[in-house]
């Protein structure tokens, strides 16, 4: 039987996170501002009830992870969407996460060794928070886009397939990442983890691993499909949506186990089963307006909600400190300057190398691309939470988790803050491209006159 109190802090978190979201939306900013937020309230006016349940709510929020990742599949057509952008979705990802990466993992190896942490667990947090800032959120960009009446342009779509590449690649480093941590556990477990060995075992089983994903997101892309709308023919037939649905969640938990077993994370089965069904003919008509209702209505909020329950902002302005001139500056927060410095340059940077690489770009497009391109998405917090679960043993001490709340409390900020300079970018590129664009009433005067007519 459900707890009262259980129920209270769901319902807090779908009205608060509902609320506040609507609000941050009518300001401009994307709604997980508004549903971290009231979690972060939850914590601070509930602490003993949020610590009660943190287990049930945590359950919750796993749920919301594979619902989010599902949705994202489902929203990648590859084939269709690839088709006319993939050279320059490519490009701008493979420059700009990894530009993304080598900063983001840079900064925070560095800070913690300057905390006095071990090395190797500071170079396995690093890995995990630059993979995690490779994720992009491009939906300040298409609302602004979509606002202007400017939704069949160049860089709409190339935005829309570098939502589409980011998503992957980020999804295949994670994946390569913990078949790496994986393998080290195993040989610390077993007495000790000899260099040479560690290496070698490390590019093994790398090796199979994107063997493994590569023949999964084939199978997906050439046959997934035609299964999938075979199976849900039959259930159409019937003439009842709601069997169309309970198939889909069963392909969803399916692959999602498959993969667990494969030893993937279920992350990326719930990613590649939302894959199988985006070329269905049902998938935008039936599949996705009814699972969306059921992961943003239900569980993806009150995961964002759970996120903002774990930051820990005291702990970043509050814990040590590195003295510079006699001022004492917070490990964190410094981290935190660093990465917002680093992912506003890198991933801009790595959008305008991208568009020159891939060529038929304008200057002010390029721009537009690469202001959109530096908002961190919530897929961050979807890799920081998978972080989270994992133990890291380094030497004899005990496994502490990767992704501390110190860490969840700086990507969220990371989020917050991105989210806010990204409209502003915005405005000001766009300003710069209506001032090189000659007046329509110019335009035609001049062909007017070179008509002779």
């Amino acid at each position: 039987m459900l707890d009262t109190d259980l129920l209270l802090l769901i319902l807090l978190a779908l009205a608060g996170g509902k609320i506040l979201g609507m609000i941050s939306e009518r300001l401009g900013f994307p709604s997980i501002i508004g549903e971290l937020t009231v979690g972060i309230v939850m914590v601070l006016l509930l602490p003993g009830m949020v610590h009660e349940y943190e287990t049930d709510l945590e359950f919750m929020a796993n749920l919301g992870v594979m619902f989010m990742m599902f949705i994202m599949g489902l929203s990648i057509n590859i084939e269709t969407v690839m088709k006319a952008n993939a050279r320059s979705a490519t490009a701008i990802t493979l420059i700009g996460a990894s530009l993304v990466f080598v900063t983001a993992a840079f900064f925070t190896l560095v800070t913690g060794l300057a905390m006095g942490q071990e090395f190797y667990y500071s170079l396995a947090q690093a890995c995990i928070i630059g993979i995690a800032l490779t994720s992009t959120s491009t939906v300040i960009g298409f609302r602004y886009l979509t606002a202007i009446g400017d939704r069949f342009s160049n860089v709409f779509k190339t935005l829309v397939a570098v939502e589409v590449t980011d998503g992957i690649f980020s999804i295949v480093l994670l994946a390569v990442f913990l078949s790496v941590i994986g393998v080290y556990t195993t040989m610390v477990a077993g007495g000790g983890a000899d260099l040479g060995k560690l290496l070698s075992e490390i590019g093994w089983s790398s090796f199979k691993l994107l063997l493994l994903i590569l023949g999964f997101m084939i199978l997906v892309i050439k046959f997934g499909g035609k299964v999938a709308n075979w199976m849900l023919g039959i259930t159409r037939k019937e003439g009842e949506n709601d069997t169309i649905i309970t198939l889909s969640l069963v392909l969803l938990f399916g692959v999602a186990w498959l993969s667990e077993w494969l030893q993937l994370t279920p992350v990326i089965g719930a990613f590649l089963a939302g894959a199988i069904l985006a070329g269905s003919p049902f998938s935008e008509t039936v599949i996705a307006p009814k699972i969306k209702a059921v992961g943003y209505g239900l569980f993806i909020p009150i995961f964002f909600a759970f996120i903002g329950m774990k930051m820990d902002f005291g702990a970043i302005f509050g814990g040590a400190s590195l003295n510079v001139l006699g001022i004492g500056i917070p490990y964190y927060f410094l981290l935190f300057l660093l990465l917002l410095g680093g992912v506003l340059v890198s991933k801009y940077a790595g959008a305008i190398i991208g568009c020159a690489y891939a060529g038929g770009f304008k200057p002010f497009e390029a721009g537009k691309i690469g202001s959109s391109a530096v908002c961190v998405g919530e897929d961050t917090l979807v890799i920081a939470q998978i972080g989270s679960t994992v133990l890291f043993a380094a030497g004899t001490a005990e496994g502490q988790p990767l992704v501390t709340s110190q860490l969840f409390s700086v990507l969220g900020l990371l989020i917050i803050a991105t989210s806010i300079i990204t409209p502003f970018l915005l405005n000001v590129t766009f300003s710069k491209s209506r001032s090189q664009t000659p007046p329509i009433r110019s335009r035609h005067r001049h062909r007017t006159r070179g008509g002779g007519l």
